[in-house]
């Protein structure tokens, strides 16, 4: 080993040690989680926006590729490191959440803070490839980008919202991606980072003061808070302690069900943290 990957090795040994102590005390599970997948260093980059699965693999996006993995994170199937290629003319830099259904993946794309093309792209699942498909939503529904797209294959739609200020959800045809029908809230979420579908419901994973997760009724707008996913809350600095991203739903062997994407504490790591089903009253 020569000097400068010792020196390499000994940094990220060093920021991977505060990074753990900071991701305990941060990271304090309201609702525990059973098992954790995580990634460091480059790797993070790869996992580091949204999740979802095909039942078979974990589907990741990091700000400008996809990437899938097998279940056991171990082993990368499929890789896309151009996902934005197509989108230059929009200026598109950056992935948030993803969703499946159908063969396909269903992206969300943003254009940084300019906010003037939010996007929705779909992906081949197989090959990760863009299909030549997407849809420019109107900024007049999609204000502040596109932060993340989950997909409902039970009613024939894929939905959006505004990452803040999101008192309402917005439905489009998984088919010809036109709109539908507006869902109205009944009362803001803050800082939706990703969501997905189970048991007719939206399981909504978000960025707010202690990353919730909610459970969001698609016929009424009523919602509720299922769990946590850390203690501390800031106050002075946004994303201090880390950062909420996607989730998406799988059964596993092992009992558990939601396995929802977090950024650690100093962004040199992620975590796919998995979640068994949540006893509710």
């Amino acid at each position: 080993m020569n000097k400068i990957t010792q020196i390499i090795s000994i940094v990220m040994a060093f920021f991977m040690t505060v990074s753990a102590s900071l991701n305990s005390l941060f990271n304090g599970d309201i609702y525990p989680f059973d098992s954790n997948t995580k990634t460091v260093g480059l790797e993070t980059l790869t996992r580091s926006q949204g999740v979802t699965t095909d039942g078979k693999s974990w589907i990741f996006s990091g700000n400008k590729q996809l990437t899938k993995v097998s279940l056991d994170g171990e082993t990368t199937i499929a890789a896309n490191k151009k996902a934005l290629q197509d989108f230059g003319q929009y200026g598109s830099d950056h992935i948030g959440g993803i969703s499946y259904y159908d063969g396909k993946i269903y992206a969300s794309i943003e254009d940084g803070d300019s906010f003037s093309y939010p996007i929705v792209a779909i992906y081949d699942a197989e090959t990760l490839e863009f299909t030549g498909k997407y849809k420019v939503v109107s900024t007049d529904i999609l204000f502040r980008g596109c932060p993340w797209v989950c997909c409902d294959g039970e009613r024939g739609v894929f939905y959006v919202g505004n990452s803040r200020a999101c008192t309402e959800l917005y439905a489009f045809s998984l088919d010809s991606m036109e709109y539908v029908r507006t869902i109205a809230l009944e009362s803001e979420i803050e800082k939706i980072q990703g969501a997905e579908m189970y048991e007719g419901y939206m399981i909504a994973a978000t960025n707010d003061a202690t990353r919730a997760v909610y459970k969001v009724d698609m016929e009424t707008g009523n919602y509720t808070k299922m769990f946590d996913r850390i203690m501390y809350e800031p106050k002075l600095i946004d994303n201090f302690g880390g950062e909420g991203e996607d989730i998406t739903v799988l059964q596993m062997e092992d009992g558990t069900l939601f396995h929802a994407l977090d950024i650690g504490a100093l962004f040199i790591d992620s975590n796919l943290r998995h979640y068994k089903p949540i006893e509710e009253n």
